[in-house]
């Protein structure tokens, strides 16, 4: 999942990318998901996996 993926599931406006910035920022913290790749450090072209993954 990326923040351009997670706006397209939940039909957030491109403008809006804080909103989908937040949601993920948010399912970090609660562990639901984790980054893809840990050693990435942009934001820009981070990924997301489910915590299990």
């Amino acid at each position: 999942m990326t923040n351009e993926s997670l706006r397209q599931r939940f039909a957030i406006d491109d403008k809006n990318y804080s909103m989908a910035s937040r949601i993920i920022a948010d399912t970090i913290s609660e562990n639901l998901i984790k980054s893809y790749d840990p050693e990435n450090k942009s934001k820009k072209h981070a990924k997301y996996v489910p915590y299990w993954a």
